[in-house]
């Protein structure tokens, strides 16, 4: 029987800086990123991680360091971990690794977390023309519960996960990662119908060397200078996983990875207390440090037994997950519609990302009606259990997507009823969250319906 004590594999420091760290960080996607340590399959053992922006967010009541974060230095990963069989033998590109999720919490000492909005110039989000200023929101976690002294009224119990988990990409993958998502960006907005209406910028982040961990690559050589204007920014999850910030990636879960190079060359970081679906304000789940205990297993030549590529090479091909038996329980809802209609009125077709964000716009100015600014709401919607659905996506023109929230997570009633929200007993201005001045000059988003 394998040990039950788990063998720590990567150790962190969250009062040294990420490039002080006992096991080197990484924070891009490149076959030639050395493993930090190795594992056997059937092994329980143990990685640590820094908050995804290595520590750059205070526990304070400010917004200075959301506005001016540096992204180029996202995400700080630990790893990559080295498979292989209990004979020695790595797992090879073909196969599928199969990671269970064994344990997971926050890192022992370091009991908080943060939201935050992106000002629009620097990383931006899902309603970022609504939002332009930095925002952020503290939370502290007592057992399995947050609360927020910026959210106040407000307390859940967290589905604990790490927000990017993956292994790394082979050369041919890589290339063609950097391939497609450079002729996003050389096309432009104009060609991107969403580009436009999502307002986001940029489309795609390419390679660069600016903010670049590169793990064991020993800095100032000509690897390491190479390396870094190959390597893939971790920011979109893709065909090896990575930050798909699936919520759902909690205890007991088992996520079954393409192996792309000798090895695998696992890597995770970006750990999340809690976070809804969709995660909308981008730094948007309680963001924290973090542990898990992991046990892996190797199923030789999985990836052709298993996955179907949807594209024109082997390659192109996505991780499948099993969901975990614990997760936080509710059986009171409030939902909310959203149509792929935008706030001028122009009508798309079946475009489900318009239906979303008109139905997170809609539950924000709801939820102002109870005593909430809508900053306060957008960060709740990003990090609390609340469940996105495209709920229907064949009735030409209109897409319908929808959002739910759980009832029970609020100190007041917030259903509708006779006489208005001011009907309600405990009804209260709520304060606000620390919010910066917004000194770009990108058009914003206002209607009658959500103006302040």
């Amino acid at each position: 029987m394998a040990p039950r004590t788990p063998r720590p594999v990567v150790t962190v420091d969250v009062k040294k800086k990420t490039w002080e760290q006992p096991t080197p960080l990484h924070n891009r996607w490149h076959p030639e990123i050395p493993p930090v340590g190795e594992v056997k399959e059937g092994e329980l053992f143990r990685v640590e991680t820094v908050d995804w922006t290595g520590g750059q967010i205070l526990d304070d009541d400010s917004a200075e360091d959301m506005k001016h974060i540096d992204l180029t230095m996202v995400h700080n990963l630990s790893g990559p971990i080295r498979v292989t069989d209990t004979s020695g033998l790595p797992a090879m590109p073909g196969d599928l690794l199969m990671v269970e999720i064994c344990n997971l919490g926050p890192l022992p000492g370091d009991e908080w977390g943060f939201t935050g909005i992106f000002d629009r110039e620097n990383g931006g989000g899902f309603l970022t023309d609504h939002f332009p200023a930095a925002s952020k929101a503290i939370w502290h976690f007592d057992g399995i519960f947050a609360s927020s002294r910026h959210i106040p009224g407000v307390r859940f119990p967290g589905l604990i996960h790490p927000g990017l988990i993956g292994t790394a990409p082979s050369k041919e993958l890589l290339d063609i990662w950097n391939a497609r998502e450079k002729a996003l960006v050389e096309e432009g907005e104009k060609s991107v119908t969403l580009g436009k209406h999502l307002h986001t910028r940029p489309l795609a982040l390419l390679p660069g060397a600016k903010g670049a961990l590169l793990g064991k690559v020993e800095s100032g050589t000509m690897d390491w200078e190479r390396i870094a204007v190959e390597a893939a920014r971790t920011i979109p999850g893709r065909e090896n996983g990575g930050n798909c910030d699936i919520k759902n990636l909690s205890h007991g879960c088992k996520v079954y990875f393409p192996v792309f190079v000798e090895g695998a060359n696992l890597s995770m970081g970006d750990m999340h207390f809690s976070q809804g679906d969709g995660e909308v304000s981008f730094c948007g789940a309680i963001e924290m440090s973090g542990f898990l205990e992991l046990r892996c297993e190797i199923l030789r030549g999985g990836m052709e037994q298993y996955l179907t590529p949807m594209g024109p090479t082997k390659l192109h091909v996505n991780p499948i997950f099993e969901i975990g038996p614990l997760e936080p329980r509710f059986s009171e809802w409030l939902v909310f519609e959203g149509l792929s209609v935008d706030e001028s009125g122009k009508q798309h077709y079946l475009d489900a990302s318009i239906a979303y964000k008109r139905a997170v716009l809609n539950c924000i100015d709801y939820l102002s009606k109870f005593g909430y600014t809508k900053e306060q709401v957008y960060l709740l919607l990003s990090c609390c259990p609340c469940e996105g659905r495209i709920s229907g996506i064949v009735d030409v023109p209109n897409a319908c997507a929808t959002l739910a929230i759980p009832i029970r997570i609020f100190d007041q009633d917030i259903r509708p009823k006779k006489g208005g929200p001011l009907a309600g007993p405990r009804l209260v201005k709520r304060g606000g969250v620390p919010t910066s001045s917004y000194d770009g000059h990108l058009p914003t988003t206002l209607n009658h319906a959500f103006a302040m």
